[in-house]
């Protein structure tokens, strides 16, 4: 090999990356690696750029800022080959670790840039007099350098061999690919190292290879490009055809739905009219709820049928279903949890009850200290319900001032509770107001023969029944002390 035909190799790569570079940049496919690809051959531009300039400069120190030129290259490819992979498999990276690997690039870029003041990376540069190539002799950080490179390389090679088992043929090939990127710039270097090349750095050619590759599989094979996209959205899709036949699912639609394992073996009918039944508008996978949205879709083959998107409305579900207020589960999910409970508990023959409770006098506390006092009043009563019975059962506002306990325990504990709330509430101070507050509650144990909303009615009738007769109570003990206030008048 001359240094003819390595500056002729090196044009040709330059002008293969140049281009390669701005037809990725002008693309229009959605590909989600495409700035990698994009950055890989920027370094191998300059590298190869800077190699050529040291061919081609016959002094001394022409060829040493030539050899810094390149630098600002070569350093930054192992990081971004290791960074591609694993967003590649969507691996969780720390982002300071991501920062770390480009500690030492970055030493190394300060020691090159500072080569001629000392030679902590290289011990000694010159001209040979046989060749005319630049000649060196290594320091210290060159080891440094070069033993990083090699962990970073099997880093990379490592992993991607510990995810080729689970992928399917068309991911394999791009597996494949990426191993290669990595290989063809490691083994160049080692080829250079070993002394086989002349002299003559082919570390630079195998830099283009290896970001070549990965552009190729951008373009052949659409390295993470609509279809890889889709297949790491959160939200779960489903394509079905004009019979209901599963056309695609993504991994996010397969993890919902079991049934969907299937795919994608596409020989196997698998009939998924059902999905677009009501029972299907909402789906519970775990801690997370899913709503779906039915919309139709085509292709310019003439293929048509539905597609079926499943997002994560969760923390949606979670606003929806609590109170505003109070930060209490709502009336829009007391009868759905307390159904679900009766059916479980009708088959354990666990006890299960519902407790109701109600301010006493709360639209007398309104009218006369104000509905923002009446506010307090009610967060006050939600959170000690909730420090009480929150331990025993389900807590919620039911409207109002009205509150209900779905208790998971027999009546005689449900009841033991509630009292104990009680008797901790009436015990509270409000300063915008003298007397103290209560509230009358009652208790109802599920006997499997009801109904959610027979249940609930009651306990709401011995909650009334309490109150009636506090009232009762109040409005004997107000005549009473009429009655003792008119005997006093006339005897005086």
């Amino acid at each position: 090999m001359t240094g003819t035909v390595m500056s002729f190799l090196l044009l040709i790569g330059l002008i293969l990356t140049g281009g390669v570079g701005i037809t990725l940049l002008m693309s229009e496919r959605e590909n989600a690696l495409q700035e990698f690809a994009v950055l890989g051959l920027f370094c191998a531009a300059l590298t190869m750029l800077s190699y050529y300039m040291e061919l081609n400069s016959p002094a001394l120190p022409a060829k040493i800022d030539a050899i810094k030129f390149g630098y600002l290259g070569r350093v930054f490819v192992n990081p971004l080959l290791l960074l591609l992979v694993l967003r590649f498999y969507n691996a969780k990276v720390n982002r300071y670790l991501q920062l770390l690997i480009f500690i030492i690039p970055l030493i190394t870029l300060i020691a090159v840039f500072r080569c001629e003041q000392n030679t902590l990376y290289y011990a000694n540069m010159w001209i040979s007099q046989k060749d005319g190539l630049l000649r060196v002799s290594a320091g210290p950080l060159y080891y440094l350098y070069m033993g990083y490179n090699t962990l970073l390389s099997i880093s990379y090679l490592g992993y991607c061999l510990y995810r080729r088992a689970g992928l399917r043929k068309r991911e394999k090939r791009n597996n494949t690919i990426l191993i290669s990127a990595c290989l063809v710039p490691f083994l160049s270097l080692l080829i250079y190292l070993a002394g086989l090349t002349n002299g003559y750095d082919i570390s630079c050619i195998g830099l283009m290879v290896g970001a070549m590759l990965i552009a190729f599989s951008i373009f052949r094979y659409g390295l993470l490009n609509k279809e890889e996209m889709l297949q790491n959205m959160a939200t779960g899709l489903i394509f079905l055809d004009a019979e209901y036949q599963l056309v695609y699912a993504n991994k996010a639609a397969i993890q919902m739905i079991p049934a969907l394992n299937s795919y994608p073996v596409r020989s196997h009918k698998l009939s998924l009219q059902s999905l677009c039944e009501p029972q299907y508008a909402a789906i519970q996978n775990g801690q997370t709820s899913y709503q779906r949205k039915i919309t139709e879709w085509s292709s310019g083959d003439g293929q048509h049928g539905k597609l079926l998107t499943f997002d994560d409305i969760t923390e949606i579900r979670a606003r929806l279903n609590r109170d505003a207020m109070t930060g209490l589960l709502n009336h829009a999910t007391f009868y759905p949890m307390l159904d679900d409970l009766m059916t479980e508990y009708a088959r354990s023959r666990r006890p299960l009850c519902v407790s109701i409770a109600d301010i006493d006098s709360f639209k007398h506390i309104n009218d006369t200290y104000g509905h923002a006092n009446g506010d307090i009043i009610l967060i006050s009563l939600a959170e000690l319900l909730q420090e009480i019975c929150g331990s025993r059962g389900d807590v919620f506002r039911y409207g109002g001032e009205e509150f209900a306990v779905i208790f998971r325990c027999d009546p005689t504990l449900a009841e033991k509770t509630m009292q104990e709330a009680l008797d901790r509430f009436s015990a509270i101070s409000f300063d915008f107001m003298p007397e103290h507050v209560t509230f009358s509650h009652g208790t109802a144990q599920f006997d499997r023969s009801e109904n959610s909303v027979q249940l609930f009615e009651r306990a709401d009738r011995i909650m009334y029944e309490r109150k009636r007769a506090l009232h009762e109570r109040e409005r004997q003990a107000a005549a009473s002390r009429n009655a003792d206030g008119t005997d006093s008048q006339k005897k005086s």
